[in-house]
């Protein structure tokens, strides 16, 4: 009898599992060498464990990390200059202070602040030369400010004025007149009505004249 020729599909896909099935064991000879012949519960458990340790282990080490310091900003600096032909410059607010240096009439400085235990006393940069502030002190009497602000004058508040309050005149009682009193056992006197005087009526004359 004549055998049927092999199909060419059958041949590659029998291929494609054999290499399939031997990728599978050797993935599964690898895991057993890595769990040490535990089975995949004890393999998955301890696996949990690790992590778990590195994990922690991690955080341990991020508490530990050193913070760097961060940069002090440079203090502000606020230009004066020498007033007088020579300053001394000092280490400490004190006119026992060390003497650092001296700076002639016009020097600019770069004033800081106020010194705190001394108010007459101003903190400046020693060493403007520097990129750096090196603290030192003048007193206020050798420097003055390169643009002084001016300070506006006080203006007076004017007081307020008070106003009298309305007082109540009283009105002007007119005085009576005093009244006369009558005695009562007086007798009243009789007024005299005077009397007409009748005019003399005048009788007219008849003259006669002779011829």
């Amino acid at each position: 009898m004549r055998q049927s020729p092999t199909s060419p599909w059958l041949v590659f896909l029998t291929a494609i599992a054999v290499i399939f099935g031997l990728y599978y064991l050797w993935q599964g000879f690898r895991t057993y060498l890595q769990s040490g012949g535990l089975g995949v519960l004890e393999a998955t458990e301890q696996a949990q464990i690790v992590a778990t340790a590195t994990a922690v282990n991690r955080l341990e080490a991020s508490r530990q990390v050193t913070l760097r310091p961060t940069s002090t900003p440079i203090p502000e600096c606020k230009e004066f200059t020498v007033s007088v032909p020579s300053a001394i410059v000092r280490d400490t607010a004190s006119t026992n202070g060390t003497i650092v240096t001296s700076w002639n009439r016009g020097t600019r400085v770069c004033m800081i602040d106020r010194a705190p235990e001394d108010n007459e006393w101003f903190i400046v940069d020693g060493n403007p030369e520097t990129r750096r502030i090196e603290f030192a002190y003048m007193h206020e009497t050798v420097i003055e400010a390169l643009n002084p602000t001016l300070t506006p004058s006080r203006t007076p508040t004017p007081l307020s004025t008070v106003t009298p309050l309305p007082s109540d005149t009283p009105s002007r009682t007119p005085t009576p007149a005093p009244t006369a009193t009558i005695d009562p056992r007086a007798t009243a006197t009789p007024t005299q009505t005077p009397t007409r005087t009748p005019t003399p009526t005048l009788t007219p004359t008849n003259s006669f004249r002779s011829a």
